[in-house]
């Protein structure tokens, strides 16, 4: 039998001589794992196939649980994302989301979708801010929505010195002063990222780094899920 998906390669392994194991989330089944023969050889025609992050129409051979990569058409490759070491490891990132949050077999559309956009705005520009799009709508989509607004216990506007409570995935004030320390060029990132009103002037490469950071620690904390890219983005 025979399947075609769309589908983007979340993470591959080297299996016997020539081989890859590919990880690959698709549109249509949701994450499936799949072999890819031959494609460590030089010269491969599947070669491109078994790259990290290639958004490919794939065609698989299925025989009860096991997969095979018959043919491939590119529909992106992101080569941007190779060229660059801080874009890498921001896709990788995004990857490692989508592979901690999906269930084998379990169609995700809207995360998809979500991790497609994130791969294409990193290519054509920063990419630390997209990977915090990406952070926030994926947890969103979980169920685990980070409220920028207002502070969680008295309604105040967020500015300033805040704090973030992991345990709720809120902010307060500097009056409420519940959870850890945020410091302003955070804040203000995550604003921006996420579509609220924000100070341009506070916005720093250093916050972005830590509202990465924030976001991870609010993943682990929710889902329990390990994503070793991020850590390695963090230290670039």
């Amino acid at each position: 039998m025979e399947i075609k998906v769309d589908a983007l390669v979340l993470r591959t392994a080297d299996f016997g001589e020539n081989d890859k194991m590919l990880t690959l989330f698709s549109l249509q089944r949701g994450k499936l794992s799949a072999a890819a023969k031959g494609v460590r050889k030089a010269g491969a025609k599947l070669r491109f196939a078994a790259q990290p992050f290639c958004f490919a129409e794939y065609v698989l051979a299925e025989k009860g649980e096991r997969r095979t990569v018959i043919s491939a058409a590119g529909t992106d490759g992101f080569y941007a994302l190779r060229e660059d070491i801080g874009k890498f490891y921001a896709a990788a990132c995004v990857c490692g989301v989508c592979d901690a949050l999906l269930l084998d077999g379990i169609v995700n559309e809207a995360l998809f979708l979500y991790a497609v956009t994130a791969l294409r705005e990193m290519c054509e520009g920063d990419e630390a801010e997209a990977l915090i799009r990406f952070f926030l709508r994926a947890l969103d989509l979980s169920g685990y929505r980070v409220s920028l607004q207002a502070c969680a216990d008295c309604g105040a506007e967020l500015d300033g010195r805040t704090f973030f409570d992991l345990a709720g995935g809120c902010f307060t004030c500097g009056s409420c002063a519940r959870g850890a320390g945020v410091s302003e060029a955070t804040l203000h990132t995550l604003k921006k990222c996420a579509g609220f009103p924000f100070a341009e002037e506070k916005v720093s490469a250093e916050g972005k780094k830590r509202a990465v950071k924030l976001l991870y620690a609010y993943f682990r904390a929710q889902t329990g899920g390990e994503v070793r890219a991020v850590a390695e983005y963090i230290r670039l």
